[in-house]
């Protein structure tokens, strides 16, 4: 089984999220990108449904990430 996700490079939730300390991030990268649940990620159900990838912020349980102002 892989350690991380075959999309991370072209993932631009990974992209935009990889390097912020939020727990809430860490959890997913952690849980989605780089363990268990990759096969489980919206992100990617999303790209296969629609031929392109989601929007930025859609988190890999398929909600939306709302930016603290």
């Amino acid at each position: 089984m892989a350690s991380e996700c075959e999309l991370l490079e072209k993932c631009g939730f990974f992209r935009e999220f990889q390097n912020i300390n939020e727990l809430a991030c860490r959890g997913f990268i952690n849980r989605y990108c780089k363990g268990p649940d990759m096969n489980k990620c919206q992100r990617k159900e999303y790209r296969q449904k629609h031929g392109n990838p989601p929007p930025d912020d859609m988190m890999p349980n398929g909600r939306m990430y709302i930016h603290k102002k």
